[in-house]
């Protein structure tokens, strides 16, 4: 064969070769191609998906429901409930008391208003022989077992003492006189309270007052309950704490005059501003001499607390 010939065809063969691996090459391309494009499509359909997530989440909270759990949704049965703590307050005590309640595992509490009320367990205790001072008797005063607003804002008797020695002979007019003196006669009501309160959540250590609240401010009028300014949820297990700083003691001797009466010159005793209103003999006695034969334990237990409903839950239902 003719070399120049044979030089052709092996060219022309290498040339189907390389044609051959080139439209090869080609369709591995193109098969690498068509894979991008379906994983393209593929990110585009997710893409789409995921919008129209977002745009069915952007019509609920619309239509008002931010995700938020609310009170009303708090799965549960509600139960009118008070809860309440006694705090007692001694006599002449004067610094803070604490009472807690924790919340029990049955479900939350939502507290609607605050309520408080002071209970009185005023006794004192008569010699009964001048001549024997360990002979002496307990009694309970008029005020025991009453109850007494926390607050003196409506003590409208505020600045009106007696002016005069009030002597009244008890029946049948030979028993001995009480005696009721303008010095130390007090106008104001007895056993009645005045604090100051600072209530928290002992679990989020969060108050509910920028200072503590004034007594007269935790109720409404003399005695009514105080309505919240909205529901306040406390959960399973919190601690409620309340802090009482009593302003004044009770049924304190501030202002009294003593020790000028004669034939007794210790008459009045400083601490009897209240006797003739509690039933203790007011009376001057010189055989007394200079130690007061009464004494006096005014003392009482503050009952302190909320207003509001229980939502009962089954074990293990709910964050609440």
């Amino acid at each position: 064969m003719n070399p120049m010939l044979q030089q052709l065809m092996d060219s022309a063969g290498l040339a189907i070769k390389q044609s051959r691996d080139a439209l090869q090459a080609t369709q591995q391309i193109g098969g690498q191609v068509g894979g991008i494009r379906q994983e393209m499509a593929r990110l585009a359909q997710n893409a789409a998906d995921l919008q129209s997530a977002i745009g069915r989440v952007q019509v609920q909270r619309a239509n008002g429901d931010p995700g938020i759990q609310r009170v009303e949704n708090i799965p549960g049965r509600r139960v009118p409930f008070d809860l309440f703590v006694d705090i007692p307050i001694g006599d002449n005590v004067t610094s803070v008391q604490q009472g807690t309640i924790t919340i029990s595992q049955e479900g939350p509490f939502v507290a609607v208003a605050r309520m408080a009320v002071f209970l009185s367990t005023y006794q004192f205790q008569v010699v009964v022989d001048p001549n024997q001072p360990n002979s002496k008797a307990t009694f309970a005063g008029r005020s025991f077992g009453r109850q007494r607003p926390i607050h003196s804002v409506w003590d409208l008797n505020d600045g009106m003492p007696r002016t005069q020695v009030v002597l009244a002979q008890a029946m049948p007019g030979t028993g001995a006189p009480q005696v009721i003196s303008p010095s130390n006669a007090s106008p104001f009501r007895s056993m009645e309270a005045d604090y100051r309160i600072k209530f928290e959540n002992a679990g989020s250590s969060f108050p509910r007052s920028n200072i503590e609240v004034p007594s007269a401010f935790w109720t409404r009028g003399m005695n009514d309950p105080f309505e919240l300014g909205a529901l306040d949820v406390f959960e399973r297990g919190e601690v409620m704490t309340f802090q009482v700083l009593p302003l004044h003691p009770n049924n304190p001797p501030f202002g009294n005059v003593f020790g000028f009466g004669a034939p007794n010159p210790a008459y009045p005793f400083v601490q009897s501003g209240w006797d003739a209103v509690e039933g203790v003999v007011d009376a001057n006695n010189p055989a007394a001499g200079s130690n007061d034969p009464v004494t006096r334990v005014a003392s009482g237990i503050l009952t302190i607390g909320f207003h509001g409903y229980r939502i009962v839950q089954p074990a293990g239902a709910g964050p609440y």
